[in-house]
């Protein structure tokens, strides 16, 4: 605790040799950090980055607890009085009217009802980190299979993305597509897309996540 400020500090390591070092990656995480907050989202405020011992620390305000301890099962993300999926689809219309990636999982979201914030900065989610670490794929699949990862988290494929990763929470995750649905066709943000489509491409996606990490394939 600095100045009566609850800090936390998180270590980044990278598991594959970047081709740049880690001082440029953390300008490609300050700046990715400033192009969500930009757009409206909000982040927790950085009071230190820095390079240590091979890996990326960095200090930043504790923004709260996260939400996936707060709510145990998917199913309370959508009883719950406080709403808390209303507000992740609202912050992630933010994102998607202003043409950002992000990682939409809920475990990326913390602090209190109304007034959340997003704490994901890494990898940063960017066309020159995206390029850098495709150039490292040795192979084909390899390549595929990242390029693919890295595709969901673009605004044409966030809603999908979203419900998917509730399936990385809990087997029960797709018992509510149906609501996820209707709540992102009521924002805008599907259009046109019957829930079995919907629920396809949230199996989809979820599953190309599943096969990137059963291969040991590291996006960072």
């Amino acid at each position: 605790m600095i100045g009566g400020r609850a800090l936390l500090e998180k270590t980044i390591c990278s598991n594959v040799s970047l081709p740049f070092p880690l001082e440029e990656l953390i300008l490609l995480m300050l700046g990715y950090q400033d192009s969500l907050i930009a757009a409206g989202v909000t982040m927790p405020e950085i009071v230190d980055i820095r390079v240590n011992n091979g890996c990326v620390v960095v200090l930043s305000e504790d923004g709260g607890p996260n939400l996936v301890d707060r709510y145990v099962t998917p199913r309370r993300f959508i009883t719950a009085p406080e709403k808390p999926v209303a507000e992740i689809v609202a912050i992630l219309k933010i994102v998607i009217d202003a043409g950002l990636s992000i990682d939409p999982h809920v475990k990326n979201f913390v602090g209190e009802a109304g007034k959340l914030l997003y704490v994901d900065m890494s990898p940063p989610l960017t066309g020159s980190y995206v390029a850098g670490r495709l150039s490292l794929a040795t192979e084909d699949r390899e390549f595929q299979i990242l390029k693919d990862n890295f595709a969901y988290f673009q605004p044409e494929y966030i809603p999908y993305h979203f419900a998917g990763d509730f399936l990385n929470i809990s087997p029960t995750g797709e018992s509510i597509f149906p609501e996820i649905h209707s709540l992102l066709c009521d924002q805008g943000l599907i259009d046109g897309v019957s829930l079995i489509e919907f629920t396809a491409k949230a199996r989809g996606i979820r599953a190309l996540e599943d096969l990137r990490l059963s291969k040991g394939i590291f996006m960072i």
